[in-house]
C-alpha cells in the first residue's frame, strides 16, 4: 500500500486544468494507492476559488467599462472591432470561471469517493498559532499559517503510518524548501512536485 498525501494546490491545479494527471489519479486511483488530504484543504480550496471568481468578475467590470467607452466611437473601424473582441472576451471570461467551478466540483466529488480525510488535531492548531505569535521564524514555512497547518497535519499522520508515503504538491514556493523537505524526509515521506513525476516513479516501481 502507498499513501499519497495531497493538499489544496493539487485540487486547484485540477480545477484550473493545469494538471490532467492529477485529475486522472484522483478519479481512478490504483488499488495499491490510498489518497489522503487534510480536512482544512476543503475550506482553503473553496476560498481560493472565490478569490479567482472575484478576480474574474473584477476583470469583467473593467471590460464592460471599456466596451461602453468603445461603443461611443461611431467612426473608427478599430473601435468597433475591438468592441466585438471585448464582448466575446467577456463571455469567455465567465465561461472560464464556470469551467474552473465545474472542475473543482468534480474534484471534490472524486475526493468524497476516492480519498480519505485527515482531521486536524486541535493541539496542532494551538501550537502553530502560538508559534506564529511568539517565534514565527521557527515554523518550517514562513508567513503562511495554512500551509504550516497542512504540513503538520500530514507529518502527524505519517508518524503513525507504516506504509510507504508520498506527498504531491506543485506549491514549490512553500513546500519545496530544504527545511520542509527535511521534515518530510524524517517522516519517511517522498516528495513529488508534479503528479506525472509520481506516476512515472510508480510505473517504473511496479514494473520492477
Amino acid at each position: 500500500m502507498i499513501i499519497i498525501y495531497i493538499e489544496t494546490n493539487f485540487l486547484m491545479a485540477i480545477a484550473k486544468g493545469q494538471d490532467s494527471p492529477a485529475s486522472v489519479l484522483l478519479s481512478n486511483p490504483p488499488n495499491s494507492v490510498e489518497i489522503l488530504i487534510p480536512n482544512i484543504c476543503y475550506i482553503e480550496s473553496i476560498c481560493t476559488y472565490k478569490i479567482e471568481e472575484k478576480k474574474c468578475l473584477q476583470f469583467e467590470q473593467e471590460m464592460r467599462k471599456k466596451i461602453r467607452e468603445l461603443a461611443r466611437d461611431k467612426t473608427s473601424f478599430h473601435a468597433h472591432s475591438f468592441l466585438e473582441h471585448l464582448e466575446q472576451a467577456a463571455i469567455e471570461n465567465i465561461c472560464l470561471i464556470n469551467d474552473i467551478k465545474s472542475r473543482l466540483d468534480d474534484a471534490m466529488e472524486n475526493l468524497r469517493n476516492n480519498a480519505k480525510i485527515i482531521d486536524l488535531d486541535h493541539n496542532v492548531i494551538q501550537d502553530i498559532c502560538q508559534t506564529i505569535l511568539t517565534d514565527p521564524e521557527a515554523l518550517p514555512i514562513k508567513k503562511d499559517i495554512m500551509d504550516n497547518l497542512i504540513l503538520q497535519c500530514i507529518l502527524n499522520h505519517a508518524s503513525y503510518c507504516k506504509y510507504e508515503k508520498i506527498f504531491i504538491s506543485n506549491n514549490t514556493n512553500d513546500f519545496d524548501t530544504p527545511q520542509v523537505r527535511e521534515a518530510l524526509r524524517k517522516a519517511g515521506i517522498r516528495y513529488f512536485t508534479m503528479t506525472q513525476h509520481f506516476l512515472d516513479w510508480f510505473t517504473s516501481r511496479s514494473s520492477n
